[in-house]
């Protein structure tokens, strides 16, 4: 009995390849997808978000109210060189092909005919052997399974992740792993940048004044003067100690300074007079000036609040990914999927012997390429036959040949690879005997 190759059919029959299962393997209409993309659309907005909340509002807002401008662009290049990286991961794993059975693999079971064993498909390894998907009606290579959700089978399949909508696969892998590295540092580094701050602002929010918020920790410095100040607004009246006015004067957006009667004691409250201008008049008083840094400009409670939000999400990334990259790092470094985690019927038959040799079959030959969300430049695998433990590999990481041995094309290794059996050529048929005339002519020229 011969092998179909049923698939998804274009306009002239004929199966379609990568880009024709892309057209029909997401079902809009499945409540699956559409789960898997609100995941997605909140994930993307996640990311805008922390984005627009750490330059916006930390930057530009929260780092010149307490007087740390100098850290502005140290801080914006360090975050934003991690976050980009993230954003550039997560879009190449969200829009790259994660490895559809390509076209050239149809052809190849198509051409080959029965000459392929096929095995059924089982959980446990099978390497060195086709098996037979009953829902795309195909037979596919070793190390691929099929996707319930994108309803197609994937190279060296992973899983499928709702965060980026796609499934993750042999061409996308090493998107997904820069991915989750770049967003955890991203995460990382947000809070450890805006960690004082953070802290601060959650505390601030307690004292609001006006749709202003009291800002913490401004490192004001304070010039004794003697006088009181005579013009401006009491923003604020209270006894307490000198060390504390201070204080609390740096907390203040619009105060210039505070002012009481005597002279200051230490340890002692006395009645402060906190002002919002700044002049000196009379004598038997002494007043304080605020100086370097200037007095900032108030905080809106609106922008405590994005910042705040911003501080939790950070947190939550965080928290989300450490255990996710503690699971899939390990696992590429053994050159494992999460699916092929659970095979327990023999040793893992693609384990290359060391962590960088695996990394190798996820991210390619070692090159400066390994850090970008680009593909491999020299990649070690085709996605349909992997290099396996117990062959020999060369200096380019791919199977050594024997002395004068040629390269092979993809489907002559294909058929040594899945152990195809030689096609025997069709037997020749004997001439019809049309009569006396074939008899006399077959006894002139002989046996």
């Amino acid at each position: 009995q011969g092998i179909s190759v049923r698939g998804t059919k274009t306009a002239g029959g004929r199966p379609a390849g990568p880009r024709g299962a892309v057209a029909g393997a997401m079902k809009s209409g499945s409540a699956l997808f559409r789960a898997s993309q609100a995941t997605m659309s909140v994930s993307i907005s996640v990311f805008l978000y922390e984005g627009f909340a750490y330059n916006i509002i930390f930057l530009g807002r929260i780092l010149p109210a307490v007087g740390k401008q100098a850290l502005i662009v140290p801080f914006a290049i360090l975050f934003n060189l991690v976050w980009g990286m993230a954003l550039w991961s997560y879009a190449r794993a969200h829009l790259a092909d994660p490895g559809y059975v390509p076209d050239q693999w149809r052809d190849f079971v198509r051409n080959i005919g029965d000459s392929l064993p096929i095995a059924p498909a089982r959980p446990e390894w099978q390497p060195g052997k086709a098996t037979y998907c009953k829902k795309c009606d195909i037979p596919r290579p070793e190390r691929a399974h099929h996707c319930l959700l994108c309803e197609v089978c994937v190279l060296r399949m992973d899983h499928h992740c709702p965060w980026i909508n796609n499934c993750v696969g042999f061409r996308n892998h090493k998107f997904f792993l820069l991915l989750g590295i770049y967003a955890c540092l991203a995460s990382f580094i947000a809070l450890a940048t805006s960690l004082p701050e953070l802290v601060h602002c959650a505390g601030a929010l307690t004292r609001i004044e006006d749709g202003l918020v009291f800002e913490t920790g401004t490192g004001a410095n304070f010039k004794a003067y003697e006088g009181f100040i005579s013009s401006g607004e009491n923003i604020l009246e209270q006894s307490m100690t000198l060390e504390e006015a201070k204080e609390r004067c740096g907390e203040l957006p619009t105060c210039k300074g505070f002012t009481f009667q005597g002279k200051p004691k230490d340890g002692r409250k006395v009645h402060m007079y906190f002002k919002d201008k700044w002049d000196i008049w009379g004598t038997n008083w002494t007043s304080y000036r605020r100086s370097m840094p200037e007095a900032s400009t108030g905080l809106e409670v609106t922008d405590i609040l994005v910042f705040m939000i911003f501080g939790i999400l950070a947190l939550f990334i965080a928290v989300l990914l450490t255990p996710m990259l503690a699971t899939h790092v390990p696992l590429a470094t053994q050159n494992l999927t999460t699916i092929e985690d659970n095979y327990e019927n023999m040793p893992n038959p693609f384990d290359q012997g060391s962590t960088a040799a695996n990394l190798a079959q996820v991210f390619g030959a070692y090159g400066p390429e390994w850090p970008f969300p680009v593909y491999a430049w020299k990649p070690l695998s085709d996605g349909v036959s992997f290099a396996r433990s117990d062959e020999r590999l060369g200096p380019d990481g791919l199977p050594e040949r024997a002395d004068g041995e040629e390269e092979m094309d993809a489907e002559t290794l294909w058929r040594k690879r899945y152990r195809a059996r030689p096609q025997v050529a069709p037997v020749k048929d004997e001439p019809v005997d049309n009569g006396p005339l074939t008899s006399l002519a077959r006894w002139w020229h002989g046996p």
